[in-house]
């Protein structure tokens, strides 16, 4: 996995809980995807507005065109969103997606890259399989979904977590660190 997550222990006060709103800034770049893995709501193609969680591909537009919305999220007082990177191949991030990544930092609570899963090029109806992927232990799961669900865990321990200090993936071709198997988190906010 590609992301390093620190943060405060959960709020002792009872709040009312939601399900996270998910944008992506494009068509194509994973947000139903995302979306159906979290219980959230997908709230498609990025146009303005608040959101939780912004979705992008690995590549240098997709990455520009996050920074813009992330920029116009704060610029309405809202908080800052949690941006999620859908890797465009099995290797991740290259070296420069990697430093653009960083530049992004300011403007996000904190980034996570989802790996890239071939798996799902080849059914019908991949969105099935990731419905219920964070239902199941990841001992459970095929091999080829465990990174993904353990990425989508991750999101959501973040979304609970009231600050979360960000940092970019390590580029291509480094050693991400192992975890341990956790209880699925609850994904509302």
């Amino acid at each position: 996995m590609a992301a390093i997550w620190a943060g405060a222990s959960a709020p002792t006060t009872p709040r009312r809980t939601r399900r996270p709103t998910i944008a992506g800034v494009a068509g194509g770049v994973g947000t139903t995807t995302v979306a159906t893995a979290i219980g959230g709501i997908d709230n498609g193609v990025f146009t303005g507005g608040p959101a939780d969680i912004l979705v992008c591909r690995a590549s240098g537009d997709s990455l520009i065109r996050a920074g813009k919305a992330a920029q116009l999220i704060a610029a309405d007082r809202h908080p800052r969103p949690l941006l999620i990177v859908t890797a465009t191949d099995k290797a991740g991030p290259c070296r420069p997606v990697a430093t653009r990544l960083r530049l992004l930092e300011p403007h996000t609570r904190a980034l996570l890259v989802a790996p890239y899963v071939r798996r799902w090029t080849q059914l019908s109806v991949p969105l099935d399989e990731v419905a219920g992927l964070l239902d199941r232990p990841l001992t459970e799961l095929p091999r080829v979904l465990r990174r993904y669900a353990l990425a989508m865990r991750e999101l959501c321990a973040a979304l609970t977590h009231p600050v979360v200090i960000p940092t970019a993936p390590p580029p291509r071709g480094s050693s991400a660190t192992p975890t341990r198997e956790r209880k699925p988190p609850s994904c509302a906010l």
